[in-house]
């Protein structure tokens, strides 16, 4: 009887397991369009977004690189429709596969896009669960599409150089890492502000020399001059978000200062205004940061505090063992972070926008004001003022001028 029993138990086992398998949504591989970068814009005329994206080809064997036409590994698609999901369906419809974006690398903003709520844009990668988390955000100077659709000589795909662009400016301390969750924390706050890095299309010039002939008496062969261009993309400085729309574009020195303020820089160089000793540059490590807040009869200080060690990059006319240059380039290139911290500050919190956390710095350090104030948040950081101090410890040459 026994035996009997666990005969029908494994043929019940082994019939629900048949029966969970047909339950699975499974798709394969191969029918999945493996995403690699998504630009989205806004057409005005249509009221329609258009989303374009690139993805790989699997059914190419390879060409001698990735932009190789003739076996091409990367494909195009787009699509338009009301909203930004209607718009990737109908550009997953055009590739015959479903999308996958576990693999994208970017995400574009188009400038007509920008005018609308960026949270709206967000919310399609944040809540799409195939949506890789680290996937680098980003704003175009015109069109997402037109970045996109840029192709290298060297073989590297627009999602590759573009993705390379932003870590590698990142790594040098010149733009901040800006992934969705992040960008969606920053429209969270009382200003609903946000800070993306700007990628814009550049003509690079080569001069090339060729051989010609000179036409003097000597028969001998001259030189000309050839101007050969390359559209390349470049990163400068970023857009600076209010209320969830674009407030206007900043420079390089203000997305540093972001990234300064708000995340932790491994290496940051920068030239020296000491015309005496030939404006040595700066390389700085071990930067950290400290934001505090003073309120007095409601007028609200933010204080701002950097410390880091570094040397001296290029020594110029420097002498070995002279310690009061090296001294002279340590005041100068604290006086000159100082500078850019503060006007880069000035200018965005004036405007009632925080993207340097000063809303945290306020609600850590004064909290009865802020919760008092905090649904006139952005009055307040309007109206405040700003004190930076910088301390660095440089070592050249041996020398602490600590």
């Amino acid at each position: 009887m026994t035996k009997i029993f666990r005969t029908a138990a494994v043929l019940v086992l082994a019939l629900l397991t048949l029966g969970l398998c047909g339950c699975a949504n499974y798709i394969d591989l191969a029918d999945r369009a493996i995403v690699q970068a998504i630009g989205i814009d806004y057409l005005p005329d249509k009221k329609a977004y258009r989303i374009s994206m690139q993805y790989f080809n699997q059914s190419s064997e390879g060409g001698q690189n990735q932009i190789d036409k003739t076996q091409d590994n990367v494909l195009k698609s787009v699509g338009e429709g009301d909203n930004v999901f209607s718009a990737a369906k109908n550009a997953s419809l055009l590739t015959g596969k479903d999308l996958l974006l576990s693999e994208n690398r970017l995400i574009i903003i188009g400038k007509e896009l920008r005018k609308y709520d960026l949270e709206q844009t967000m919310e399609f990668f944040i809540g799409n669960f195939h949506s890789h988390p680290q996937a680098y955000v980003a704003a175009a100077e015109n069109t997402a599409e037109e970045l996109l659709d840029i192709r290298f000589k060297e073989g590297s795909t627009s999602s590759q150089r573009l993705s390379d662009l932003i870590r590698n400016a990142a790594s040098e301390g010149r733009c901040r890492y800006s992934y969705p969750y992040q960008v969606m924390t920053m429209l969270c706050t009382g200003t609903r502000s946000a800070f993306l890095p700007l990628l814009k299309a550049a003509e690079l010039e080569t001069d090339v020399t060729i051989p010609k002939q000179s036409g003097n008496d000597s028969g001998k062969d001259g030189k000309e001059q050839s101007k050969n261009s390359e559209t390349t993309i470049i990163l400068d400085g970023g857009i600076v978000f209010r209320d969830g729309v674009e407030l206007f574009s900043a420079d390089a020195e203000v997305s540093t200062v972001v990234f300064f303020l708000t995340d932790r820089i491994s290496e940051y160089s920068f030239t020296v205004p000491l015309e005496k000793y030939a404006k040595p540059s700066v390389t700085l490590n071990d930067i950290s940061r400290n934001i505090t807040v003073t309120e007095k009869d409601g007028e609200v200080t933010f204080n701002v505090f950097l410390k880091a060690s570094g040397k001296i990059g290029s020594r110029g006319n420097i002498n070995e063992g002279d310690i009061t240059a090296v001294r002279a380039v340590t005041e100068t290139a604290e006086k000159e972070l100082e500078r850019i911290v503060e006007n880069s500050v000035i200018s965005v919190a004036g405007k009632g926008c925080d993207v340097f956390g000063l809303e945290n710095a306020l609600r850590r350090c004064c909290n009865k004001f802020y919760n008092e104030n905090k649904d006139r948040i952005g009055e307040v950081i309007a109206d405040s003022d700003c004190s930076v101090s910088v301390d660095i410890d440089i070592f050249s040459l041996g020398l602490n001028t600590a």
